[in-house]
């Protein structure tokens, strides 16, 4: 090494062997240089020496920022078994990869390391259709399989399947995948985003899942006879109603719709109705290792209670366990049985500042919900949010991203776009560009913004792009929005003025 550099070691120092920290004194000793010790703040003086950091001390985006500032990048030798967890370990080969990207170089010590998850990062590059789900997932709507949580398009009715490996619809989806044969009717979502070059579901969720299992090629996936994933939506029974949702996710909504006498809503407003999806019955503890439970709503469910109380009487707790949720109105109750589990996690919906949310998500009581995501927390539990963008929230998002990194510095973000009948509720269709765009630019100057999470990073860039055209707005649709809202709010005695007044000016361009 040459007199008086600064070096950046990137290793995990979170695990009771505190790895960052040792290798990195080992680094410097081997180079004689000097021992700085952890780096977690962008504004961290820099002087001449070995400092270290990792994706969970610092955020992605800092640790990029500060890069800048050091003569070296290392990824210190550490194998995946030292990182305290699998997410880390991808979140560290998503950091390599960004970095790489706007031309930092990174010196790797042992490329060894990396081998396993590099495999499948080419196969998801070189493959366009390849994704892990179908050999893994369990999970499904209206009475259907689906390929995995993003797809709407039936497979083989819940009651109807018999031998998961050999399922005759299931192996034809995995043997088109692994031709690279694109599935357009299940698959749609993932390669809408990616043929504007940005990866989706299909590449995050697959790394992090060959890396949690250790598959190190596709010969490993012939192994699996049971999924090891399951997505529960036992119920449509709900306590709020959000405007973009639909009655199959809400009873609420399902009431709403089936007593409105307004056909011209009705044929704006979506109306499927609840059918059976899938339930705790269908759940294999021999083979699971992950359960994504959401609804309707499951703290307000009989049938989640008493499936938490048979987890703990069968001494099934261990598993990764993350709850969809409102966060509105938690009981003691729950709060008490959620202490028993040992890897818990809660994705929390909110879709804007705390005034916005309180109307995109009817019913909400944003300073309950706020305590309540912070009790949740206080208990040791893993905390993640996913936000819907859509036309309520977009002249928002940078504000409710502000609001993330101060109120929850500790929690990812998922960012999804609102899907509604017409697209009427599309965020690519406000008419202010310049107060969109304002807000976008905020949201990626936050650290939320580089989490790495499925479609945080994607779409805001998808959004920034389509806002700096100055485009035109679908004048039709936003006749549409304004009638479907309009309606609701007479129902629900609310106001769009009272809430988002940047949306109800919006008015005047109809």
């Amino acid at each position: 090494m040459q007199i008086g550099e600064k070096i950046l070691c990137l290793a995990d120092n979170t695990s009771a062997d505190a790895w960052g920290h040792k290798l990195t004194k080992k680094f410097a000793e081997e180079n004689s240089s000097i021992l700085r010790g952890l780096i977690n703040n962008k504004n961290q003086k820099i002087e001449i020496g070995c400092y270290h950091s990792n994706p969970f001390s610092m955020s992605a985006k800092d640790i990029i920022d500060v890069a800048k500032n050091f003569d070296r990048i290392v990824v210190l030798d550490q194998s995946q078994d030292q990182y305290s967890s699998p997410h880390l370990f991808v979140s560290m080969f998503k950091l390599i990869k960004n970095l790489e990207e706007i031309k930092i170089h990174v010196e790797i010590v042992n490329k060894q390391n990396f081998v396993d998850i590099e495999y499948w990062h080419e196969l998801l590059t070189k493959n366009k259709s390849f994704c892990i789900y179908p050999w893994i997932y369990s999970g499904g709507y209206y009475g259907y399989h689906t390929t995995c949580t993003l797809s709407k398009s039936p497979l083989t009715k819940v009651n109807e399947i018999k031998d998961w490996k050999k399922d005759k619809n299931f192996s034809r989806i995995r043997e088109q995948m692994l031709k690279g044969e694109l599935i357009e009717k299940n698959c749609s979502s993932c390669y809408n985003y990616e043929k504007k070059g940005v990866p989706w579901i299909r590449y995050h969720e697959t790394l992090e899942w060959v890396t949690r299992m250790k598959y190190r090629s596709i010969k490993d996936l012939e192994k699996i006879s049971h999924p090891i994933y399951y997505e529960i939506r036992s119920s449509n029974k709900c306590n709020i109603k959000c405007r973009t949702c639909e009655p199959s996710f809400s009873h609420l909504i399902e009431k709403e719709y089936n007593d409105s006498k307004d056909e011209q809503f009705k044929s704006l407003a979506l109306g499927k109705r609840w059918s059976e999806m899938t339930d705790f019955n269908t759940i294999n503890f021999d083979h699971l290792e992950k359960l994504y439970v959401a609804g309707g709503e499951p703290t307000i469910l009989p049938e989640f209670y008493n499936f938490l109380k048979e987890c703990i009487d069968k001494k099934k707790t261990d598993f990764d366990f993350r709850i969809n949720t409102n966060a509105v109105k938690i009981s003691d109750k729950l709060f008490q049985l959620f202490k028993n589990f040992k890897n818990l996690g809660f994705s929390c919906s909110i879709d804007g500042t705390p005034r916005v949310t309180e109307y995109i998500r009817w019913g909400t009581n944003s300073k309950k919900q706020i305590e309540n995501i912070h009790r949740l927390h206080e208990q040791g539990h893993q905390i993640h949010f996913i936000s819907v963008c859509s036309i309520y929230n977009i002249t928002d998002i940078g504000k409710l991203y502000q609001f993330y990194e101060k109120e929850f510095p500790h929690a990812t973000v998922q960012f999804q776009l609102a899907g509604y009948k017409g697209d009427i509720l599309s965020p690519f269709n406000h008419p202010n560009y310049n107060l969109a765009l304002e807000s976008l630019l905020l949201a990626k100057n936050t650290s939320v913004y580089y989490h790495n999470e499925r479609g945080t990073k994607a779409i805001i860039d998808t959004l920034i792009e389509h806002y700096q055209k100055k485009p035109n707005y679908d004048l039709d649709k936003l006749k549409k929005f304004f009638i479907y809202n309009d309606k609701l709010d007479e129902y629900r005695g609310s106001r769009l003025d009272d809430y988002i007044i940047d949306l109800a000016n919006c008015r005047k361009y109809i």
